[in-house]
């Protein structure tokens, strides 16, 4: 679920996607990923579906290009269904700006997963 989920955003957003942290330098916008739950619906017959919950934080040198790829993003992802992921939704969605100038200002989207593996 991991490449799939990276695969389809690289291929919807304009700007470089990852699991994990980006390194100080780099270039802005940008999106990176993190698991921040999950947990196995088991059945009588299989090991049943996973259901996870994925934050995903885009940055931007202003709030104006973190939210360009938060709507990207969103665009993609909310409500899709198709290959491993059975669900995808939206579930909250938070701003973080500083008053620092030379901070870096993030969108950050939490989506619920439901997915095979």
């Amino acid at each position: 679920m991991e490449e799939y989920l990276q695969n389809l955003l690289e291929a919807a957003v304009s700007c470089p996607v990852k699991w994990g942290y980006f390194e100080d330098g780099e270039t802005m916008p940008l999106v990176s990923m993190s698991r921040m739950s999950g947990r196995r619906y088991h059945t009588l017959n299989s090991k049943g579906l996973m259901q996870g919950s994925i934050q995903i934080d885009c940055w931007g040198k202003s709030y104006r290009q973190a939210m360009i790829a938060s709507r990207e993003v969103r665009t993609v992802l909310e409500g899709f269904i198709d290959g491993p992921v059975v669900s995808a939704r939206l579930t909250a969605v938070r701003d973080s700006n500083s008053t620092d100038a030379s901070a870096a200002h993030r969108v950050s989207l939490t989506f619920a997963i439901t997915y095979r593996e």
